[in-house]
């Protein structure tokens, strides 16, 4: 099974076929089939700032998961104070 693809190899095909590289080239590299790309234009053309939204987003999301975790942990261990009363 091959590697999930990151935001980055898909910005960077998108940048490569929009410079004017043959497409059949740039899936190549990329090492999708067609069909696969045109979906990521149709999907990511709009959004000019695409990997940078998503970077920030993703380190968002860690960062809350981080949070949530600390707060179970805590209201596990005061359950546990509770408990011993």
């Amino acid at each position: 099974m091959k590697p999930p693809t990151t935001s980055e190899q898909i910005a960077s095909a998108l940048k490569q076929e929009e410079l004017g590289l043959p497409l059949e080239d740039v899936i190549r590299e990329a090492g999708v089939s067609e069909q696969t790309f045109l979906s990521w234009k149709k999907r990511y053309s709009m959004m000019p700032s695409f990997p940078q939204d998503l970077k920030s987003l993703l380190q968002e999301n860690h960062k809350l998961k981080q949070i949530v975790a600390e707060l179970t942990l805590e209201n596990a261990r005061l359950n546990d104070q509770l408990d011993t009363k």
